[in-house]
């Protein structure tokens, strides 16, 4: 099955790479070509000449995730948001520094918990 994205807006690299004026923010992409460049990966896109920095887009899956996190600051719509998402090493938990595509929905559950909707993802976040 191929790898689907979506362009979440983003122009900075490490490396060149294509100039991202063709692509449209929120689209989705497959992509045909992953090359790692070490400290840079590019994409090279179905329909799409050129290649692009793979850190511009979010990974689409068929199901959305959900995750359970912390935060020190509230999440704002539109915005990327910066949380640690646990997630379990070596049968261990452990929190990593995680930033969302953009946030598209926010539900207050009380007692300091968040439900963050981003485009493919739920995160159940305690702010505190």
């Amino acid at each position: 099955m191929a790898k689907k994205v979506r362009y979440n807006g983003g122009t900075e690299s490490y490396y060149g790479c294509s100039d991202p004026t063709n692509l449209i923010l929120g689209k989705e992409y497959e992509v045909v070509l992953s090359r790692d460049l070490c400290w840079q990966t590019n994409y090279t896109l179905n329909g799409v000449e050129g290649e692009f920095n793979s850190v511009w887009f979010d990974e689409i899956s068929s199901d959305d995730q959900i995750y359970v996190a912390v935060s020190n600051e509230l999440p704002v719509i539109g915005e990327r948001y910066l949380c640690y998402k646990m997630e379990f090493v070596r049968e261990q938990p452990k929190l990593i520094a995680w930033n969302t595509s953009r946030v598209q929905a926010i539900n207050y559950l009380g007692n300091n918990i968040y439900q963050v909707n981003t485009l493919n993802s739920v995160y159940i976040v305690n702010v505190g």
